[in-house]
């Protein structure tokens, strides 16, 4: 666990990668290394029975699902940014270039969110079908997160069209998880998984 800890500080404080592709290179290799490591301890964590190993897991899985996160959002930063460094290819900004820039950076904006988003929506759904309160609570942090965003900072910043679509994906998956509780579908409120105790969502 100290070394598996050290990797992960070293690759999130230390080790700074250069990619040129995007998704399909040493750096979000690298992170899906460790996501592999940090999921494989989480599912021996939860085989065990004692407090420790599902103390264990749970900080495993909370672990990886920040990793996976940071490691997409570098992937989106290091594409956007790129694109923004070939608007000027000689280093020298003409006033069209100013307009460019600031579309791909609304762009770079709307995709944070999108991924986000989609990213909460996934957690959600394995938090369903796993009958885990424990995913459901981290999909609703992030969702509660993203709404956050999009509330104080894409409204000013992102263009209309943007605006648009971002408040109808967050309200589609607002309203169908509310929609799945409601109906209590999967009998959420009757089964409950040993682990989740009286902390169900």
């Amino acid at each position: 666990m100290c070394a598996l800890a050290l990797g992960v500080g070293r690759l999130l404080l230390i080790d700074n990668f250069y990619v040129t592709r995007p998704i399909f290179n040493t750096r979000m290799t690298t992170y899906a290394v460790a996501i592999a490591v940090l999921g494989g301890v989480a599912w021996y964590g939860s085989r065990r029975k004692d407090e420790t190993g599902r103390t264990a897991a749970a900080i495993c899985v909370v672990a990886l699902n920040l990793l996976a996160l940071r490691g997409l959002s570098l992937e989106v930063s290091s594409y956007y940014t790129q694109e923004m460094t070939n608007l000027s290819p000689h280093g020298r900004w003409e006033p069209s270039d100013w307009s460019n820039w600031q579309h791909v950076k609304i762009a770079r904006d709307f995709t944070y969110s999108a991924l986000w988003m989609a990213y909460g929506a996934m957690l959600m759904l394995v938090g369903f079908w796993r009958r885990s309160a424990f995913v459901r609570w981290q999909a609703l942090a992030l969702i509660a997160f993203t709404i956050g965003k999009v509330f104080l900072y894409d409204v000013s910043e992102l263009d209309r069209g943007y605006r648009i679509v971002s408040f109808i994906v967050l309200g589609v998956l607002l309203l169908a998880i509310s929609f799945v509780y409601q109906r209590d579908w999967l009998r959420l409120s009757s089964r409950k998984n040993p682990e989740e105790g009286s902390a169900g969502a």
